[in-house]
């Protein structure tokens, strides 16, 4: 691109939020666009950069809200093998993509929200980051929760917290027959006329933040100095890809009868097998053979009546064949008794991870089989 084009183009695309050093004596930006410094957000890379490794040759990057792209640039110019910006505003990826055309660094971006995040379609990043972005989110667990889902290592959060000379302390309190710890989080209240009043909505703070993120799965929370005192900077650290099936927030399934029969005699021993699917986001522990602990896997058959009233609720069960991951599909058969009387029956197969929850109650569908004894 000539000069004369590159200055036309950052006409066009005004106003400019990061300012990018494009080269040849030009920047996309030579004024505050809503009161930030001139520079930003060359001062918040310069507390996030300690936090990540000078090398990233042959890893990938993911920059959630990644505005105009002045981070995606800086994990490029560090070697990463791929990176992927995202943002929700059409404007901000028009800028990165006109960005990347001039600096021919190659880095992919896409228009898509921090709740569009789903590692069965995006795949996993070693490293995502999340600078100035979880205030902005109206659902705040929901978006950390899909942070955690697309990271595979490490992800660096930067934000604004509730000012600390106002935060009040951490406390324990009695809910529930347990002695919980609140910690302080703070409603922004928009008047209606506010600029951006559907842009700003929670003030965590870091005792609270980084409750939420070990919650969600992250083994290990660390908070860093941020760029002022209202601000901080969280490395959150995963020893494995994803969580196991003792963590019930990311379990799903879906099941698909192979072989079985629709018809039987009193006492009979009937074979099904079954196609189960992990279409949920946590490791599926098959477990040992010798007693069910806490978080294993399993295929149970439940037995109701013609009219659905419950006749035997762990009818029968089966083990997995071994740890089942996302995304992954695995052939399960069950052998079960019909029953004692004649008559027309309901099968319903689901999942259980054993002392914790059924896959029916976190949203899974179970898989209904009738069956006539004869």
């Amino acid at each position: 691109m000539t000069r004369e084009e590159i200055l036309a183009g950052l006409k066009r695309l005004e106003p400019w939020f990061h300012y990018i050093d494009l080269g040849d004596g030009l920047a996309t930006k030579s004024r505050s666009a809503i009161g930030e410094p001139v520079e930003h957000p060359r001062p918040t890379w310069e507390k996030v950069k300690i936090c990540l490794p000078d090398d990233l040759s042959g890893q990938t990057v993911l920059d959630v809200g990644c505005n105009a792209g002045f981070y995606s640039i800086e994990m490029k110019r560090r070697g990463a093998a791929r990176v992927l910006g995202i943002d929700s505003q059409r404007d901000l990826i028009r800028q990165a993509v006109f960005v990347r055309k001039v600096t021919r660094l190659d880095i992919d971006y896409q228009r898509m929200s921090v709740y569009d995040l789903d590692p069965h379609g995006l795949g996993q990043f070693d490293i995502t980051l999340a600078l100035g972005l979880i205030y902005h989110c109206k659902h705040l667990v929901l978006a950390l929760e899909k942070l955690f889902l697309v990271t595979r290592r490490l992800l660096v959060l930067e934000t604004a917290i509730y000012p600390p000379e106002k935060s009040p302390e951490s406390f324990t309190y009695p809910m529930g027959g347990a002695q919980p710890t609140l910690h302080p989080l703070a409603y922004i209240e928009n008047p209606p006329d506010a600029k951006e009043a559907i842009y700003n909505w929670f003030l965590p703070g870091t005792a609270a933040l980084s409750a939420l993120l070990k919650n969600i799965g992250f083994d290990e929370v660390k908070v860093f100095p941020g760029v002022q005192s209202d601000r901080a900077v969280l490395v959150c650290r995963k020893l494995q890809p994803y969580p196991d099936s003792r963590t019930i927030s990311y379990l799903a399934a879906r099941l698909i009868l192979t072989r079985g029969p629709s018809r039987g005699h009193p006492g009979e021993a009937l074979r099904f097998r079954m196609l189960a699917e992990n279409t949920g986001h946590a490791r599926w522990l098959r477990g040992s053979d010798s007693a069910a602990a806490k978080g294993d896997v399993h295929l149970v058959a439940h037995l109701f009546d013609k009219d659905g009233e419950p006749i035997s609720w762990y009818h029968a069960g089966a083990f997995l064949p071994h740890d089942i991951a996302p995304g992954e599909s695995v052939e399960v058969e069950i052998i079960l008794p019909a029953p004692d009387s004649p008559g027309i029956y309901v099968l319903e197969f689901d999942m259980v991870s054993e002392h914790l929850a059924w896959f029916e109650d976190l949203g899974s569908v179970v898989l209904k089989h009738d069956l006539i004894v004869e």
